[in-house]
C-alpha cells in the first residue's frame, strides 16, 4: 500500500512519466488489482502516444519527460541535446520497450477482469505494432486460450482466423473496496458527520432524523448460528407520522437520461410537456449550447452553478447513446459519472468530497468480517473496459481536462467508488420497451435502509418522495400487532425490489443494490419455512 502512495505522489509532481506510470501498475499487481492495473495501462499507453506524436496535445510535456528519463537512466545522467537524432531515439525506446510492456500489463490485465474481447483487440494490435516479438505472441496465444475455453464452455469452437468479437465476455467482477489510500471517505458516524446530514435532511424532510444502527452482515456465513453485524447509518421519525404522510421530499441533480431525443430536464430529470403546451411556459433551454432543457429557471439557475459549464456544448453524453438494452444500465451509471465529473470541474473540488456522494456508504466487502484479501478477495463491483476504463477518460478529454495532470484527483480507484456508491443507492425508471431511461442518486433518500416489509413508500417525479404506507406487507411471519404509520424513533424502512416477489425472486434483484442477500427479517423468516 505504502508504494501506491508514494508513486502517487510522485506521479503529481510528474505525470508525464511512462516509467512511473509502469512501477505503479505493477504495484497494482501485487496487490491482486488487475482492474487498477488494466486502467493505467491504458493511460500510461496514451501517453505513450503523446510522446510518439508530434501533433499530440502534450507531445512536448511528455516527450521532456522521457528525455529527462533517457537522460537519467539509460546515459546515466549524461545530458541530452533536443536534436532531432536524440529525440528519435527516445521516441524509438518509448515504442520498443515501453509500448511493448505496456502491451503485456493491459492483456494479462483485461483478462483477469474476464474482458477477452478487449485483451484479444489489444493482443492483435500488439502482434501486427511487434511482428516476431516472443513476448507478444506468448500473450497473444494466452488469450486465445482463455476465449477457446470460454467458447467450449458455452459449446462452441474456436476458429482463430476468424474470432466472433460479440461471441466473447467483455465484463466481469472486480474487487468493491474501500481503497487504503482513499483519505476522502469521511467518519460517517462523527458527530461532524452526523449534524451535516441532518442539516441538509432537516431542509427535505424536517419530521426525520439521521442516526447510526446495526444491520445484519449481507453475506451468508457457514455458520447460521452465528450473528453478524455491522455499523450503518439510517433514518429515523423524529415525531409520530400518520399514515399517508409525505416524510421526505428531496431533488437532485445528480441525474442520467439515456432517451436523446425525449424531453426531460436536464436538472432534476423530470419529463418535459411538448412546448406550448399548457404548464410549459416556464421551460427554458442553456442559451449558451440549447442542446439542453430545465423545467424551470431555478433547475437551470442550479446547473449553470454546479455542474453544466464543463460540459456545456460538449455532447459528450452520446457516448452512451449507443448502449445495447444488456447495457443500458451501465450506460446510465456511467453518465451519473459524468454528471459528478462535470461537478467536480465546475465547483474545482475533488469528486468524493462532493455532498451527491461523499456520505454514500459503497458496500465495500474489504470492510465486512471475513473476507479474503489479494486473490482470494470477493468480487462484487461489475466491470468492463468500455464503462470503467475508457469512457471516464473519454468524457474528461471531451471536457477539455489533461487526464494526465490530473491522474490522481480522477483516478481509476475513484472511478470504482462512485460507481460502488451508485449501484447502492441510483432509483431508476424503465421505459416503454423495459430498458432502464432514467436515473438519479438522492443522497438523503438513499440513506433509509431496505426491508422487504417496509413502513414508505417512495415515488420519484423530479423530486423523489417517502410517503408513510397506508398496507403493509402481507406475509405470515410478520408480528400481527404492527400497523401502519411511523411511531417516534422508529426507523424508516425503504425497499428496492418488488416486494410481492417469492423471498428468492426479491433477493436476487436487490442483490445488485444491497451488495449482498437481503437479511431483513421478513427474508430470514421465509428462507426458513
Amino acid at each position: 500500500m505504502d508504494s501506491v502512495l508514494s508513486l502517487q505522489k510522485e506521479l503529481s509532481q510528474d505525470p508525464y512519466s511512462v516509467p512511473l506510470r509502469i512501477k505503479l501498475i505493477e504495484a497494482y499487481d501485487t496487490l491482486k488489482y488487475p482492474d487498477l492495473a488494466a486502467g493505467e495501462a491504458y493511460r500510461a499507453i496514451l501517453l505513450i502516444d503523446e510522446v510518439v506524436d508530434e501533433c499530440g496535445e502534450f507531445h512536448e510535456e511528455a516527450l521532456e519527460s522521457a528525455r529527462q528519463y533517457y537522460g537519467d537512466v539509460i546515459h546515466n545522467g549524461a545530458s541530452i541535446t533536443t536534436e532531432a537524432p536524440a529525440d528519435i531515439d527516445i521516441i524509438g525506446h518509448a515504442r520498443a520497450e515501453w509500448l511493448s510492456t505496456l502491451y503485456i500489463k493491459i492483456i494479462r490485465s483485461l483478462c483477469a477482469c474476464n474482458c477477452l474481447k478487449s485483451a484479444f483487440e489489444y493482443s492483435l494490435r500488439a502482434v501486427k505494432g511487434f511482428p516476431g516479438h516472443e513476448a507478444l505472441s506468448k500473450e497473444h496465444n494466452q488469450v486465445l486460450h482463455a476465449i477457446r475455453q470460454h467458447l467450449e464452455s458455452q459449446g462452441k469452437s474456436l476458429d482463430e482466423n476468424d474470432v466472433i468479437l460479440d461471441d466473447l465476455p467483455d465484463r466481469g467482477l472486480v474487487r468493491r473496496e474501500l481503497y487504503s489510500w482513499n483519505e476522502h471517505e469521511p467518519d460517517r458516524f462523527s458527530a461532524d458527520a452526523i449534524s451535516s446530514l441532518n442539516e441538509q435532511m432537516a431542509i427535505s424532510a424536517p419530521n426525520l432524523i439521521v442516526k447510526s444502527t446495526q444491520l445484519p452482515v449481507l453475506v451468508q456465513h457457514e455458520s447460521r448460528d452465528e450473528t453478524h453485524t455491522v455499523k450503518q447509518l439510517g433514518v429515523f421519525a423524529k415525531n409520530d407520522l400518520e399514515p399517508g404522510d409525505i416524510v421526505l421530499d428531496e431533488r437532485s441533480l445528480l441525474t442520467a437520461h439515456l432517451r436523446f431525443h425525449d424531453p426531460f430536464c436536464d436538472a432534476c430529470g423530470v419529463p418535459l410537456a411538448k412546448l406550448g403546451s399548457p404548464g410549459t411556459d416556464d421551460y427554458m433551454p442553456c442559451l449558451e449550447c440549447d442542446d439542453v432543457w430545465f423545467c424551470s429557471q431555478n433547475c437551470h439557475d442550479l446547473a449553470q452553478d454546479f455542474y453544466h459549464p464543463a460540459i456545456c456544448g460538449t455532447d459528450v453524453e452520446v457516448s452512451a447513446a449507443d448502449a445495447t438494452a444488456e447495457e443500458a444500465a451501465d450506460a446510465l451509471y456511467s453518465l451519473l459519472l459524468l454528471r459528478i465529473l462535470a461537478m467536480a470541474e465546475t465547483q474545482e473540488i475533488d469528486p468524493l468530497d462532493l455532498n451527491e456522494v461523499k456520505y454514500i456508504w459503497g458496500d465495500y466487502t474489504n470492510t465486512i468480517l471475513g473476507m479474503g484479501h489479494g486473490s482470494e478477495a470477493l468480487r462484487t463491483l461489475p466491470f468492463s473496459f468500455k464503462y470503467n476504463i475508457f469512457l471516464p477518460l473519454h468524457m474528461l478529454e471531451k471536457m477539455d481536462v489533461n487526464i494526465f495532470e490530473t491522474s490522481t484527483k480522477y483516478d481509476f480507484w475513484v472511478f470504482n467508488t462512485l460507481y460502488a456508491k451508485f449501484r447502492g443507492t441510483a432509483s431508476a425508471k424503465q421505459g416503454l420497451d423495459g430498458k432502464p431511461e432514467i436515473a438519479a442518486v438522492h443522497p438523503l433518500w438513499c440513506l433509509a435502509n431496505h426491508s422487504c416489509d417496509p413502513n414508505v413508500t417512495w415515488e420519484w417525479r423530479g423530486s423523489i418522495r417517502f410517503t408513510a404506507k397506508t398496507e403493509r406487507a402481507m406475509w405470515k411471519g410478520r408480528d400481527e400487532r404492527a400497523t401502519p404509520g411511523i411511531k417516534k424513533d422508529e426507523e424508516l424502512l425503504s425497499h428496492y425490489c418488488d416486494i410481492e416477489l417469492p423471498v428468492k425472486e426479491r433477493r436476487e434483484w436487490a442483490v445488485g443494490a444491497l451488495g449482498g442477500m437481503c437479511m431483513c427479517k421478513r427474508c430470514q423468516w421465509e428462507e426458513m419455512q
